[in-house]
């Protein structure tokens, strides 16, 4: 699947390739210089992949299923930006989606296709994103220049050759001249050694930054489209033309697009090939582990598990029974859960990946049953700890409330125990990729936590905990971002101790900037509710 667009066959693809750049650059200054990030994100995405897919279509691989859920990925991440107003997401999802988009689009157009579960992927990323990248920012002013000499005859040149030879002579005697002057008449000097402080005035003002924003994200966005539409130089030994020039791919002919097409295709798509070849076949090189040492590792892990098991099986579940041990406190129940749950992540998850994937096979078959049989009790032991450290935290969560950083330990622990069941499968069904799954259940929890709306679940759970045990944080309670106002407006009529804060909230949004490129939904919908709510009073 490949995208001719006009463009692409155009002998001057490289200056309109620049030409969308410096539009695409202007738009990107215009929606995030000194704006918020808000629904100008997910406008920008789009923008950003049409310039990408309009530019270089014709270097796309096609649309594998996990490209399209690729894209789905980011798209919805980049929508939360649109729809909610969480500080910790806003941070994390502004350094993830570029890694994203540059994964997508080298999964997409780059020059030697890589399985997307493979290690050798980032490799690629890095290629594309710095050193081609860099390699084509002298490709941005040469095809000014170029296009320039083509519609300049001859004797223009000269003019300009010589304009420039005059220019230079004369600019010496200016300065003499100037010099000169400056001593004879006072006011003269003034006027001239004006002119520095007004230029240092323009250097740093609005105008001066945005046209850089403007200059360097144009040189970026060429640099790396480019860097997809000629990857390599065909000619690396001649340092004249260590990059390429649009002469050096024949355009294709109407009627006729595989002409046009570079070598550079046939080359990658037989690197690819070789790749896929290599990775299907067996590695010689891959370390392996004997299976008569990996079963005994794993009786010797097991047998501690089980007697653990066995014998904290009261200590593990009995604190909601009232059965603490003595001179223990919640804190340090739930503390111990943690610390099991690292053992869990660290370890236990560790021997599973391990064994599963390093093991050799040549074992015999009672070997590999004993094996097997290993790896479930393994996985049964580690979910059972798992269940232990999710129980105790939820009682912390019970004696001191909800806060980010448990709702998203809880999160973690459903991801690690789903990861779990997955290799739990595996063990029987040799066959489930496990990179693969565990990459894209990587992204979809990501997504989920994203959408479950953190915020309004953590100021619900407070509440409903303020109704058992008559404890409440205001502080914290007023900390949460704009998604939990509708809730904590419901809350103030019964602890009115938090509309001073939801006042605070109320002024910070009316002075906030009203620019659309910065709208955000869980915003409005806060302003929204408190001026219903503060009005109404």
């Amino acid at each position: 699947m490949k995208l001719n667009l006009p463009v692409i066959k155009s002998p001057a693809r490289s200056l309109f390739t620049l030409l969308g750049a410096v539009i695409l650059a202007i738009i990107h200054q215009y929606l995030f210089f000194e704006h918020a990030p808000g629904v100008s994100i997910p406008v920008f995405i789009l923008l950003f992949y049409g310039y990408v897919l309009g530019f270089a279509g014709d270097r796309l691989h096609g649309l594998s299923p996990f490209a399209i859920f690729l894209f789905a990925v980011i798209f919805m991440l980049s929508l939360t930006y649109l729809l909610f107003d969480n500080p910790i997401f806003y941070v994390l999802n502004i350094l993830i989606l570029p890694v994203l988009v540059a994964y997508h689009v080298t999964l997409l157009l780059g020059y030697n296709p890589q399985v997307w579960w493979k290690t050798g992927i980032i490799k690629d990323i890095l290629s594309h994103l710095i050193p081609r990248t860099l390699r084509h920012i002298p490709t941005a002013f040469t095809s000014v220049t170029s296009a320039y000499s083509k519609r300049v005859n001859e004797g223009s040149r000269a003019v300009s050759r010589k304009i420039v030879f005059g220019l230079a002579i004369s600019a010496p005697l200016v300065i003499i001249v100037i010099s000169l002057l400056s001593s004879a008449d006072g006011m003269f000097e003034r006027v001239m050694f004006g002119i520095p402080r007004w230029l240092d005035e323009i250097t740093y003002s609005e105008g001066f930054f945005r046209f850089m924003w403007i200059l360097l994200f144009t040189l970026f966005f060429f640099g790396y489209v480019y860097g997809f539409i000629h990857p390599v130089s065909v000619r690396k030994t001649d340092p004249e033309t260590a990059h390429w020039k649009e002469a050096d791919i024949a355009t294709p002919q109407e009627g006729d697009l595989s002409k046009g097409e570079p070598e550079w295709r046939s080359l990658a798509e037989t690197a690819g090939t070789k790749d896929r070849i290599s990775e299907s076949g067996p590695d010689s090189h891959r370390l392996r582990l004997d299976p008569i040492i990996a079963s005994t590792v794993l009786t010797m892990v097991n047998v501690v598990y089980l007697v653990f098991v066995i014998l904290q099986f009261t200590y593990l579940f009995g604190a909601f029974e009232g059965a603490l041990p003595e001179g223990m406190t919640y804190a340090d129940y739930a503390r111990r859960g943690f610390a099991e749950l690292m053992l869990v992540a660290l370890l236990n998850f560790g021997i599973l990946m391990g064994v599963l994937l390093y093991t050799d096979d040549s074992g015999s078959g009672v070997l590999r049953i004993i094996q097997k049989v290993l790896l479930y009790i393994l996985v049964i032991c580690s979910i059972i700890i798992l269940y232990s450290a999710f129980s105790r935290l939820a009682l912390y969560e019970e004696a001191y409330g909800f806060t980010y950083l448990r709702y998203l330990v809880h999160a973690f622990m459903l991801l690690l125990a789903i990861l779990m069941v997955i290799a739990g499968l595996r063990i029987h069904f040799e066959r489930i990729p496990l990179a693969k799954c565990y990459i894209v259940f990587g992204f979809a929890a990501y997504v989920a936590i994203n959408y479950a709306g953190m915020d309004t679940y953590i100021a619900e759970k407070n509440i409903e905990r303020y109704h058992i045990h008559q404890k409440m944080d205001p502080y914290f309670l007023s900390s949460l971002s704009m998604d939990a106002v509708p809730v904590l407006i419901e809350f103030s009529r019964e602890y009115p101790e938090i509309q001073n804060d939801l006042k605070a909230d109320y002024n910070r949004l009316n002075e906030r900037e009203q620019a659309w490129p910065s709208f955000n939904v869980a915003e409005y919908r806060a302003h929204q509710a408190l001026k219903a709510y503060f009005e109404q009073e």
